[in-house]
């Protein structure tokens, strides 16, 4: 009885102790995986012995192990969109992509369009750039003696992209060329999102290490560390936020142009040349005869003042002119009709009674 009694305690004492040892050898483990991960996310910073033996890091520990589950995630082939329902058990992965992924795929259109009348086409494609809810980003003209030309740079919704080349097309223009052209950025958008996810955990993971510190030395590592962490996040927002408008927006260039018709004829041209020196010759003259008229306007409203001052007194001074004019006229007659009557008296000599 008793040496069953010793047996059973020494079994019971090796399974406590087996069950101790294991224990220990598993939370030995952790902590050493928690370490290695604190080390690589933080890029070596310097810690304090009180942070890397505290018991309080088993919060930050988690969140680095969610954050390295995700970044693994992420990298695997193939990559799925945020929020993705899980993979249903015997269906392929490329139907589960297509059904899980939002494609992010950016548009460009080149279009060529040859038209009867440049003025009404171009304003018929504002029209359809205004109904589309697009803009216009650039715009260029160009004319020669040949072609009529203008090309536009659109910004249109993606989902209104092929009504808006499908309504070019309505335009019923003389010839068209097309060209679409697309780029998958769903795999940068996805590995941007799981960086950007990393980096923020990063950062929360920097702060509470700060809070923490108690050496100015400690304090000042982790504000640089977290001024570069936190200028990698604005990176990879601003990169995020680019695809995001290209993406919702898609590009087409237009080109549109109008053919000019030109004879060749050396008679032609001949006659274009003596008929446009003819009306240069007669526009320089009529400009000269039009800059003369100009000038005398422009004297005479400048004198015009004067001048009526000068009539003022100029029309009754030769009023009285006249009036004096004439009244000497009269008299010089009548001086002159005496003189005749007396001479032809003289000539007659004297009657006879009067002898």
């Amino acid at each position: 009885m008793k040496r069953s009694a010793k047996r059973k305690g020494y079994l019971t004492l090796m399974i406590a102790g087996y069950l101790f040892l294991m224990a220990v050898m598993a939370g030995c483990g952790s902590s050493g995986e928690d370490k290695a991960s604190v080390g690589k996310s933080s890029e070596s910073a310097p810690q304090s012995a009180a942070f890397t033996g505290s018991a309080s890091s088993t919060a930050d520990s988690s969140a680095l192990n969610n954050t390295k589950q995700d970044s693994a995630a992420s990298t695997e082939k193939p990559k799925v969109g945020a929020g993705a329902p899980p993979q249903q058990p015997g269906s392929s992965v490329a139907a589960q992509m297509d059904a899980a992924v939002d494609r992010k795929i950016i548009y460009k259109a080149n279009v060529t369009m040859e038209v009867a009348d440049y003025g009404s086409a171009n304003t018929d494609i504002n029209n359809l750039i205004h109904l589309s809810g697009g803009y216009l980003l650039q715009f260029s003209e160009n004319r020669t003696d040949y072609e009529q030309s203008g090309t536009l740079v659109v910004k249109v919704p993606s989902k209104g992209f092929s009504g808006f080349i499908a309504d070019l097309e309505k335009m019923k223009p003389k010839s068209i060329q097309r060209s679409v052209q697309g780029q998958d950025v769903t795999e940068e958008f996805v590995d941007l999102e799981a960086r950007l996810k990393s980096k923020q955990a990063e950062e929360a993971r920097l702060l509470d290490f700060m809070n923490k510190a108690t050496k100015s030395e400690e304090l000042v590592a982790f504000s640089s560390q977290i001024g570069n962490v936190q200028t990698q996040i604005e990176q990879i927002k601003g990169r995020m936020r680019y695809l995001e408008q290209n993406v919702a927006y898609s590009t087409v260039e237009i080109r549109l142009y109008q053919k000019i018709a030109k004879t060749n004829s050396a008679q032609e041209k001949e006659e274009d040349g003596f008929a446009s020196k003819l009306s240069n010759a007669m526009s320089g003259s009529a400009k000269v005869v039009l800059g003369f008229f100009k000038g005398l306007a422009i004297v005479l409203a400048a004198a015009l003042p004067v001048l009526v001052v000068a009539a003022v007194i100029a029309v009754p001074a030769y009023w009285i002119y006249r009036k004096r004019k004439k009244r000497g006229k009269e008299m010089e007659e009548r001086a002159r009709e005496i003189r005749r009557l007396n001479k032809s008296a003289d000539e007659s000599g004297p009657s006879p009674g009067e002898e």
